[in-house]
């Protein structure tokens, strides 16, 4: 899971994950805020969550720091209370 808002918040998302080497495709929804990925081999899914999380968006796993969540723009400044959904 990972918070976030609108298309913006997509691009970017998806844009992160897809720069952890290993990974093919990524796909996060708005509705349910789930990542999905695919990876040419077994990947460690921390490093993707790392990725994410450095561009400003909470995941499940690791928080983004302020400094990176404040850089997002407003429409992509996401309710940090909101429930992150875990897919596992």
């Amino acid at each position: 899971g990972v918070r976030g808002n609108c298309g913006m918040c997509k691009t970017t998302i998806e844009k992160a994950a897809l720069s952890v080497d290993g990974v093919e495709e990524a796909s996060w929804s708005i509705t349910s805020k789930i990542l999905d990925v695919k990876t040419e081999r077994n990947l460690d899914s921390v490093k993707i969550h790392e990725a994410v999380a450095n561009s400003g968006y909470d995941t499940e796993l690791i928080l983004a720091l302020d400094e990176n969540y404040n850089n997002l723009p407003g429409c992509c400044q996401y309710n940090r209370e909101m429930e992150i959904p875990s897919k596992n």
